[in-house]
């Protein structure tokens, strides 16, 4: 058998639904919930119930349960108490439906599928209506949406009844940060509508806060680092499902954060000093691009709190199809134009990690 043969007898034909499921995934990662809702109706993952099948993935065959943010399989939940999920009516209130997921003998994949489908809308138009008020400059709105729909992406505030966790865990360490983004963007938004007064008093009560965080989170990762067997150190609970969100932040970077912090609240805290901040040195402060660059952060982080990919599977998958061609294309380019007692006799076989740490490599389209 020639190796034309072979790649004949190898090649499997592409499932429908797995590139259908890839397109669905984009939609919804890209806010696309009418084309996402309507595709999914007409493709066969609603009508034939695949998008509930063993074959789809995790992050879209399960329910994300905004109370306690665990994804909730629904092949699994048989006998569970429904799950309350939220929604939004038309003039973008918020009410909550309660919706039974459950699988039984009586629900069938297609009801199954269904569910989900409008559970992914009621879920994305959520997000859209957070990202939304963070683009009109409402970041107070796009917190409260965050702490009654996604609370582990928006940790609470720190306050005297909240005691500080002792070590900084990556995933509380990641949600003070994007806390910390929208409360100086709040305080912006207040010196662009003319609160001073409020602003000050916002400031003094919330930004200058989380310096204090950053001390004490650096007072006990010192105390760790010198004694990483201490006994009065409070054991990190991750569970089974452990990962890079439950590893301890380095002191560096904590050290290095702490001072970002601090440069941030004296630019943003600074803006009330100008009568026209918009023509000071700090009007980069007011642009509408960081209202952008806010909501999209906001918009990952909630993402990766419903278990979705950083970025759509479709376009990783076309980005390995770009620099795969892109490869075996300069591959037989130099072939042909090498002298022909140096051209390769036989090809080399494709090796990932040969590909990945190769400085040869051409660069994806």
């Amino acid at each position: 058998m020639n190796a034309k043969d072979e790649l004949s007898r190898l090649a499997k034909p592409v499932d429908s639904s797995s590139l259908h499921m890839l397109v669905y995934s984009y939609l919804l990662h890209n806010n696309c919930g009418r084309t996402a809702q309507a595709f999914a109706r007409t493709c066969g993952l609603a009508t034939l119930g695949r998008l509930a099948s063993c074959e789809a993935p995790q992050y879209l065959s399960s329910v994300f349960n905004h109370t306690d943010n665990p994804s909730i399989d629904t092949q699994k939940t048989k006998g569970k108490e429904p799950v309350r999920t939220p929604k939004l009516d038309t003039n973008g209130t918020q009410k909550e439906l309660r919706k039974d997921v459950r699988c039984s003998a009586d629900t069938t994949k297609v009801e199954r599928a269904n569910e989900l489908i409008d559970h992914h809308i009621e879920y994305l138009r959520i997000r859209q209506s957070i990202c939304s008020s963070i683009e009109a400059g409402e970041p107070q709105v796009a917190t409260d949406l965050l702490s009654s729909y996604f609370r582990p992406v928006l940790i609470p505030l720190v306050s005297l009844e909240r005691p500080i966790n002792s070590l900084p865990i990556r995933r509380e360490f990641n949600a003070t940060l994007l806390r910390f983004r929208l409360d100086t963007q709040y305080y912006v938004e207040l010196v662009m509508n003319h609160q001073e007064l409020d602003a000050l008093q916002f400031g003094q009560r919330t930004l200058w806060r989380y310096p204090t965080i950053f001390e004490a989170w650096l007072e006990h990762s010192l105390g760790f680092a010198q004694s990483p067997t201490q006994t009065d150190v409070e054991p990190v609970d991750v569970g089974a499902n452990a990962n890079e969100d439950d590893e301890i932040v380095p002191r560096e970077e904590l050290k290095l954060k702490r001072a970002e912090i601090m440069q941030h609240i004296t630019d943003v805290a600074a803006l009330v000093a100008y009568p026209d901040p918009r023509k000071s040195t700090l009007a980069y402060l007011l642009a509408q691009e960081r209202r952008s660059e806010l909501a999209a952060a906001v918009n990952s982080a909630i993402l990766r709190s419903m278990r979705f990919p950083e970025e759509p599977a479709l376009v990783t998958l076309v980005r390995q199809l770009a620099t795969t061609s892109a490869y075996l294309v300069g591959y037989r380019s130099s072939a042909r134009t090498a002298p022909i007692d140096e051209r390769p006799q036989t090809r080399v076989p494709w090796v990932l990690d040969t590909f990945v740490n190769s400085d040869d490599v051409p660069s994806p389209l």
